[in-house]
């Protein structure tokens, strides 16, 4: 059974700016982020399901705090 979560998703969400170089999650993703653009934007890298990696500007606050640890 998968453990429930205590916090809403609003505290998950990152709440400032991340800084160039975090590693963050974007959907189902893996991202670093690359720098800011414009419009409460960042530039983010990720490789895709087909393998492709693609840098895509989004809103910061659709970033997650990456928790735990990667492996």
């Amino acid at each position: 059974m998968p453990a429930v979560s205590t916090r809403t998703r609003t505290e998950r969400n990152m709440k400032r700016k991340p800084l160039r170089g975090t590693l963050a999650r974007y959907r189902n993703r893996i991202v670093e982020v690359l720098g800011e653009a414009r419009g409460q934007r960042v530039m983010i890298r990720s490789i895709h399901d087909d393998g492709i990696e693609r840098k895509t500007a989004v809103k910061w606050g659709n970033l997650r705090v990456l928790e735990g640890g990667l492996f």
